[in-house]
């Protein structure tokens, strides 16, 4: 573009574009700095400089808002998770070497939390007072890495059988798992969906453990470790080794 000339406009869907991405950035900064309980939306307006009805068209409410970070959260550690994976399936290929893709998923879900512990805490910490996500636009961003996680130690990677004398799960239990198995697109067994279930929460109640302070300052500086030690008894549990 020569000097003096005048700027392209932008198209109205690079325009929204450009809006949603402020109020997204925004609103992590706030997150940051005054919590989800706190989040203005009239504060983001005064950030990027417009009329409050500008965002308004965009986002509501701070409970719309509070979604579209939510949404957001879950994405970002998902794409996290989807990277490392990628890369050590094109680290594979070159070497010939087989990299188990548990311990890759597990770290990066960890690293991406404590690098984002405010985000992670949206996602996984204290429910925001008054606040319900709605499942509509949360539900599929936020069952991406459990997804990753299922086809991993129940439905692929290994015999898909826990090494264990855990239970048959009831009827109603079964059931349950069974919908949700199907949605993610996994095909697993209900004993290995029920255990993976157990499995997938106390992987989520490790970090948040570490993240939220809860483990002492001794324990958390080993939070790396006792990952790892998760990592090798979920390996044997599903048989992955």
């Amino acid at each position: 573009m020569t000097p003096g000339s005048p700027r392209p406009r932008r198209t109205h869907a690079q325009a929204r574009a450009e809006m949603r991405e402020g109020i997204l950035r925004l609103g992590r900064e706030q997150l940051e700095t005054r919590g989800a309980a706190a989040l203005s939306v009239r504060e983001i307006a005064r950030g990027l400089g417009v009329a409050s009805s500008a965002v308004y068209r965009h986002v509501s409410s701070r409970e719309e808002l509070l979604t579209l970070l939510v949404a957001d959260t879950y994405t970002d550690l998902a794409d996290r998770v989807d990277a490392a994976l990628a890369d050590i399936a094109d680290s594979s290929g070159n070497t010939g070497n087989t990299t188990p893709p548990l311990p890759t998923m597990a770290h990066a879900v960890r690293g991406w939390a404590v690098a984002n512990p405010t985000r992670w805490a949206l996602i996984y910490g204290t429910p925001v007072p008054g606040y319900a996500a709605p499942a509509d636009t949360t539900t599929m961003p936020g069952t991406r890495v459990m997804g990753v996680f299922l086809g991993i130690v129940a439905g692929g990677a290994g015999s898909g059988t826990p090494q264990d004398d855990s239970p048959s799960p009831s009827p109603e239990l079964t059931q349950v798992l069974a919908e949700g198995t199907e949605e993610l697109g996994v095909v697993a067994s209900p004993r290995a969906s029920a255990d993976a279930v157990l499995a997938w929460s106390s992987l989520i109640g490790l970090i948040s453990a570490e993240i939220f302070g809860q483990l002492g300052p001794e324990l958390a500086a080993l939070g790396g470790e006792l990952l790892d030690r998760w990592i090798a008894d979920t390996t044997r549990r599903f048989g992955l080794g």
